[in-house]
């Protein structure tokens, strides 16, 4: 509906385009356009503590040079006002915010930033446009941040190092021989945005700066912003900053309306992108991708779907993919997932926005090689049935749309920033240019009501004209160990050869040349263009309101709001035998949920809580008073009742022995959502015939999930850390899954009464109110009985038990992790190029540790963007990222390399950082110091952004810590009083002992053909270093398949979705 907002008018130079009130939430959407520049503002006003900021450039390119990707990352060293690497995210992080970040999608770059209140996000607006339109693209910052080539010959640079992880992965290679097929050269789309290695190799400092004068125009640039703004103070900046550099870059004063200059083509909307495209005949094809374990693949099928205006049709074709795939009772998931052998773990169908015909993609993952060649004619065949002989199930699909419309409300209350920025990035691409398509976008609700009408014969028609009678492009993904060794090979060869041709000089002077950069990169920048900028204020935030209330088990001595909820807790029914915290928040649902310490479980039972955590509201369910309730009925009845539910370990990392269950509903349905949380943890029935199809899929995952090098690495570092004996989590965890899904597997075959009996067990074990916790938030006095609810409804307790305190991960500590020292687990992996690693010492333990605020600070100053690891590490090339943790619960800090040719040089640089800062060598900036304590104001702010962020704070900090809700206020206080001595004495006690074999600990996971080296390296170190190979799972006796050879390319970019990862961290 049109805004009502009295802030729904011109600026100065910024005349309005369109206002908009939401109609599902207390949202104003406007957008304006410049007169004298072209710039576009759009501004989605609603409480918050924290103001979002998304810089979007329209960035089309014709080749796969990566200019897009590029320009990214060259946009963050520098501008013309500010012409020094580091002065953005320096002046970010004292507005109050943890840095820069941006992504590059297929046909935009994003530019972000997120602060803590407003006033410092419009303290640095001007900083990052003038960073956006006016870059300084140095020849120096080209080197360290795009491509070179270091002393021993191999190819380097952020960006190089980043697409080098990227190209040869499954994705990435199907995704490009996607875009290769389904558009003409004449079409962007076709290009790799991300850029290929080939290219990057060849690519220039001028080549970017040609790509960024005709883009990075101020008619080509939207500044989308979100939160508690003053809108007439964001105007002040943009009329009496922002336009007048503008203009004075261009080197005139513009009068009257903008017009583009002579020339000028919309991107995308006015190219040869624009072109009409087609699939004239159904395809399939295979693509090879780098993989030891050559047991799964991966299948994408591409359609072709509506323009991106079409609102209605997009929409509906959102609900038919829901339909088909959504829960184990969807079609497509009972046809080909839920099965003792399923033909994939997962079916995922989703949509990507394009010009004139949006792609549609549906992802087939962890594929048996054996059914690789066939799955897709299955696929097609059971489409062709549902249009022809099965028809649309009505009550299921009414039951989706009412999901679907409770799931977009809920994403208003929990991710509201990227729900907004995403239509609005769309609308900037391809909606009208004046803002009329706006109004419909953002109508959602209008287009429910249509499709609430719709007969079974319009559903059946929509899926057989974009799906069932459509062509498509069929994308299979092979694994290969022969390509693995191939690509190992041939690089090895590329290197010695270009080795070879540069000869000693070459690599002497390009050694030079990459010292000079470093050096002309990393010049100080003057103190008093930052200390101009003043830093944020903790006082100037507006925190969500949160009161609590407890009923307090047998013993306990929890704390809360002693105030109007507690009242109104206190006044509903008897005191329940158990803990229950109540988080009063504004919002149109209620969670319940129930914690249960694991750490009392029998040992021989620990490894069965991964596969629990799968059977939760998967299974039948058998009431007390007889109802049976098949696997499918539970699911469709929890589908149409709930807005989420699931099952985790940990709460936001913390207790990692704590296992919590979850329901969450519209308030409405409070009572309904605590009896389906015990019957579905008390009445679940586990059978042969369930247990063999959820374990298959879990079986069939695994060889997915082990090409993660950075999991790996860190899954080994906790395996030395933590008592498998003793922790549950460490028992589910991949290292452990890997050896024990086989062996149930083979158990349900054999000895299926063996498994059932365990599983049984494990839930009389587990659900025991001495070790249960349970915690409910939402809009709690407008539920009629918050409490009562409970006690008649969950489940049931006779009388009051004393509970047991919370178990922690120090009590779980094997004997090298209460004293660490000298290992080093190095894993070869086939499935990723470069390195990873996790290091661990001792830190501080305890929630209120006396030293963690130095600790904090210092960790802070360590892993800000431009600051002492960023510069040493990733501007040196050395890995693309790298960084500091604190583990107060179980008293660990670490370090973490992330993308490394060699994580052990990473390492080794790291530790000469931390000990120079340590002894006083190198000096700590006051300024970096400044920046990194603001920094953190947003850390805090951050974790109570949205209403179930703000109730998940409060409980964990009040009750499950025990340090008081306000524990975020009060480390806001405690942070400016760090001095810099206590940074350094922080540094020298907790962090310098990661670095020294002696006291510390590691894994590192690293390509297969690396692996020799990287160990050695270590061994250098004085580390104990043990190889791992991780096993495998599936055999490749049926792994043999013919089929066409796909492109031999990689790709970075997200044409099906995949944007590229955020450039600034891992």
């Amino acid at each position: 509906m049109p805004s009502t907002s009295t802030h729904s008018r011109d600026y100065g130079n910024f005349k309005l385009l369109q206002s908009i009130d939401l109609k599902y939430a207390p949202v104003t959407v406007s957008k304006w356009r410049s007169e004298k520049t072209g710039l576009t503002v759009t501004l989605g006003n609603h409480s918050s503590p924290i103001t979002n900021g998304y810089f979007v450039i329209a960035s089309e390119i014709f080749d796969d040079t990566g200019r897009p990707h590029t320009l990214e990352h060259l946009i963050f060293l520098g501008s013309k006002r500010y012409p020094y690497k580091g002065v953005l995210d320096n002046l970010a992080n004292r507005a109050g915010s943890n840095g820069t970040n941006a992504w590059t999608a297929n046909d935009h770059t994003a530019y972000t930033i997120n602060t803590a209140g407003s006033t410092g996000f419009l303290n640095v607006l001007p900083v990052f446009v003038d960073h956006i339109l006016h870059a300084t693209m140095t020849d120096a910052g080209f080197v360290t941040e795009i491509h070179h080539i270091n002393s021993a010959g191999e190819d380097a640079g952020v960006v190089y190092s980043e697409m080098q992880a990227r190209e040869n992965t499954s994705y990435d290679r199907m995704a490009l021989e996607l875009q290769r097929t389904l558009y003409p050269p004449t079409s962007a789309y076709r290009s790799e945005t991300g850029g290929l290695l080939k290219a990057l190799r060849v690519l220039t400092a001028e080549q970017i700066r040609e790509y960024h004068g005709k883009y990075y125009v101020p008619h080509n640039l939207n500044l989308h912003i979100d939160g508690g703004v003053d809108v007439q103070a964001l105007f002040k900046v943009l009329n009496e900053t922002i336009e007048p550099m503008i203009l004075e870059s261009k080197g005139e004063q513009a009068n009257g309306t903008f017009k583009p200059p002579p020339g000028w083509k919309r991107p995308f909307m006015e190219t040869t992108t624009a072109e009409p495209i087609s699939i004239r005949e159904s395809v399939v094809k295979t693509v090879e991708f780098m993989e030891e374990d050559e047991s799964v693949g991966e299948l994408f099928i591409t359609y072709l779907g509506p323009k991106p205006t079409d609102f209605l049709e997009g929409t509906a074709l959102d609900i038919l993919g829901s339909y088909l795939t959504y829960s184990a009772t969807s079609p497509l998931q009972k046809e080909f997932i839920e099965i003792v052998e399923p033909y994939a773990t997962s079916i995922y169908l989703y949509g990507e926005s394009r010009v004139n015909a949006g792609e549609h993609v549906v992802m087939f993952s962890d594929v048996p090689t054996k059914h690789l060649n066939d799955l897709p004619k299955l696929f097609f065949d059971k489409l062709k049935r549902i249009v022809k002989d099965e028809g649309i199930d009505m009550t299921r699909m009414a039951s989706i749309l009412r999901r679907e419309k409770r799931a977009m409300l809920n994403r208003m209350e929990t991710s509201i920033s990227s729900v907004l920025a995403d239509v609005v990035i769309q609308d900037f691409l391809y909606g009208d240019k004046d803002g009329k398509d706006l109004p419909e976008a953002f109508d959602e609700l209008k287009d429910f009501a249509i499709l609430e009408s719709w007969t079974a014969e319009q559903w059946t028609a929509l899926l057989d004209k974009w799906y069932a009678s459509a062509p498509s492009i069929a994308m299979i993904g092979k694994p290969s160990a022969k390509l693995a060794r191939e690509l190992e090979e041939s690089e090895k060869k590329r290197i010695a050869e270009q080795k070879e041709n540069l000869g000693e000089d070459g690599l002497k002077k390009l050694k030079e040349k990459l010292e000079w950069a470093q050096k002309e990169s990393d010049k100080p920048i003057p103190s008093e263009m930052l200390t101009v900028f003043p830093t944020v204020k903790p006082s100037e935030l507006t925190w969500i309101p949160v009161e609590t209330a407890i009923n307090n088990a047998k013993n306990g001595k929890a704390r809360c709001d002693n105030g109007e909820v507690q009242r109104y807790i206190d006044a509903d029914g008897a005191p329940l035998p158990y803990e229950a915290h109540f988080a009063d928040v504004k919002s149109n649902f209620v969670s319940v949920g129930v914690l249960f310490d694991t750490s009392k479980l029998p040992q021989e039972l620990m490894p069965y809580m991964a596969l629990l955590q799968v059977c939760l509201f998967s299974l039948g369910i058998k009431r007390p008073d007889g109802t049976e309730l098949t696997h499918e009925e539970v699911i469709n009845q929890l589908n149409d009742l709930t807005v989420s539910s699931g099952s985790k370990f940990s709460v936001r990392s913390c207790f990692s022995e704590a296992f919590s269950v979850f329901i969450k509903v519209e308030k409405s349905q409070y009572a309904e959502a605590v009896s389906w949380l015990r019957d579905v943890l008390l009445n679940s029935v586990f059978t042969k015939e369930r247990l063999e199809v959820l374990v298959a899929k879990e079986l069939q995952n695994l060889p997915a999930q082990k090409r993660d090098g950075d999991q790996v690495a860190r899954e080994w570092c906790n395996r030395l850390c933590f008592d498998i004996e003793k922790s549950t989590s460490e028992a589910a965890s991949l290292l452990h899954q890997l050896e024990f899904i086989p062996r149930i597997s083979d158990e349900l075959k054999e000895s299926p009464q063996k498994v059932i009996r365990a599983m049984e067990t494990l839930v009389e074990k587990l659900v025991d109110p001495s070790v249960m916790r349970v915690n409910v938030y939402g809009d709690i006095r407008t539920l009629s009985e918050p409490r009562s609810t409970l006690a008649k409804s969950f489940i049931p307790v006779k009388e009051a038990i004393a509970l047991e305190p919370l178990t922690t991960s120090a009590a779980t500590l094997t004997e090298l992790g209460k004293a660490p020292s000298k290992k080093l687990v190095v894993v070869p992996m086939a499935s990723i190029e470069g390195s990873y690693s996790s290091h661990a010492a001792k830190g501080p333990r305890g929630w209120d540790h006396p030293d963690v605020p130095a600790l904090s600070v210092a960790q802070s100053v360590l892993n800000a963007m431009e600051s002492y690891l960023w510069k040493s590490i990733r501007g040196a090339g050395l890995a693309y990222g790298a960084h500091v943790t604190i583990d107060q619960e179980s008293g660990f800090v670490g370090f973490r390399v992330y993308r490394s040719p060699n994580a052990m040089t990473a390492f080794m640089e790291a530790g000469k950082i931390m000990r120079s800062i340590a002894d006083g060598t190198m000096e700590l900036d006051e300024n970096v110091i400044d920046a990194a304590k603001a920094s953190m104001v947003y850390s805090y702010a951050q974790k109570s952004e949205t209403v179930g962020a703000a109730a998940t704070t409060a409980y964990l900090d009040e009750v499950l810590k025990g340090i008081g809700k306000d524990w975020s206020q009060h480390m806001l206080a405690e942070i400016p009083k760090v001095t810099k001595q206590d940074i350094r004495a922080a540094i020298g006690k907790y962090y310098v002992p990661l670095f020294d074999s002696e006291t510390s600990i590691g894994a590192v996971a690293v390509n297969a053909g690396k692996a020799d080296e990287v160990e050695a390296g270590f061994k250098e170190l004085a580390f104990e270093t043990e190889r791992h190979e991780l096993p495998q799972i599936g055999g490749d006796e049926d792994a043999d398949m013919s089929g066409s050879e796909g492109s031999e390319s990689g790709s970075g970019s997200d044409s099906e979705g995949e944007p590229m990862e955020d450039v600034r961290s891992p």
